[in-house]
């Protein structure tokens, strides 16, 4: 398949079970293309949003694989390979990261050791994590930037729900000149003491990605502030992602998940309204969403053609099945 960026063993047509689908292509400049799969309710749901309000809209997103790339190191990946790191702490941080190695460690129990370790090694102390982030192989997602600043502009809250580390997110966004006012981070925080090292991660239980249900409370915060917000735009690359919506309460909402370099696109067709396909698959599209809040009020035929113009436009590929990797296809 042209663009996609995916081998052709990949490229396999989803199951009847799927339903018709629609592949969306976006342009940035001429510089990259991303193929998205978009599922039965995307184009009317798109609709909607286009008439929305920015006073209105709310975004809820994860960060390792959505606002970074999806071959990036992720937040805790920092910690087992950075050699800034002691020996020690490594030699038993590490392996954890080596998810076929440890078959026995699952869900919460997963974040418990790790975070067990950190507190016992005191690591990473808190002056080595702007340090860490910046020799870390870690990349903003293609569009990334031009969505957060465009949120920014347009006052959008964004609320970003991670596994991972508060810290780590602060300081990548900081360095990448995208820790606005309107960003808010719910995920797992370490608490240092005088000398520099954590003494503890909070929130206890941790949030995981079986456990972002939890959003709603651990951010309540967040949610009250911003109640009278009720169109919900929800990016994820794990189909545990859209859970972090849970509970919230809402008129509309549109996700668009991240399948990155999966073999199986099954699972997250049925989980999002859209899937965005390969691991440099762009954020553009969805500021192009964005955009045309923004320009409510104007015509839509004067709106199409400034986003022409831009050479961001959405462009609509064949009108049958769309196409998605999967298994035993």
């Amino acid at each position: 398949m042209e663009g996609l960026g995916l081998p052709e063993s990949m490229a396999l047509v989803v199951s009847g079970a799927v339903g018709a689908g629609i592949l969306w292509y976006a342009n940035q400049r001429h510089r990259l293309r991303t193929s998205w799969y978009a599922g039965d309710g995307w184009k009317l749901k798109r609709g909607a949003f286009s008439s929305v309000h920015p006073h209105e809209a709310l975004v809820i997103t994860d960060f390792d694989a959505t606002l970074t790339s999806g071959d990036s190191q992720q937040c805790h990946d920092l910690c087992g390979f950075s050699e800034v790191i002691s020996e020690d702490f490594r030699s038993q941080f590490a392996p954890l990261l080596d998810w076929a190695a440890n078959p026995d460690i699952d869900g919460v129990e997963w974040w418990d050791r790790a975070h067990e370790l950190m507190v016992r090694f005191g690591a990473p102390k808190r002056q080595l994590i702007p340090r860490l982030v910046r020799e870390a192989q870690m990349t903003p997602r293609p569009g990334a930037l031009e969505l957060l600043k465009r949120l920014e502009e347009l006052g959008i809250p964004v609320l970003i729900v991670s596994a991972g580390l508060s810290d780590v997110i602060e300081e990548f966004l900081r360095q990448n000149g995208a820790l606005s006012e309107n960003v808010t981070v719910c995920s797992n925080r370490l608490n240092y003491a005088a000398d520099m090292a954590p003494k503890s991660v909070s929130p206890s239980p941790p949030i995981t990605s079986f456990t972002k249900a939890y959003a709603y409370s651990s951010a309540s915060s967040f949610f009250e502030q911003h109640a009278s917000r009720r169109s919900l735009i929800v990016l994820g690359d794990s189909v545990t992602d859209v859970d972090a919506s849970k509970n919230v309460p809402f008129d509309r909402s549109l996700s668009v998940g991240f399948l990155n370099s999966r073999p199986d696109g099954l699972a997250h067709s049925k989980a999002f309204d859209a899937v965005v396909l390969g691991d440099q698959g762009s954020l553009l599209p969805v500021t192009d969403l964005i955009d045309e809040m923004a320009e409510k009020g104007q015509t839509g035929r004067a709106a199409g053609l400034m986003r022409t113009l831009s050479g961001r436009s959405l462009c609509l590929r064949g009108g049958g099945d769309a196409m998605l990797p999967t298994c035993g296809a």
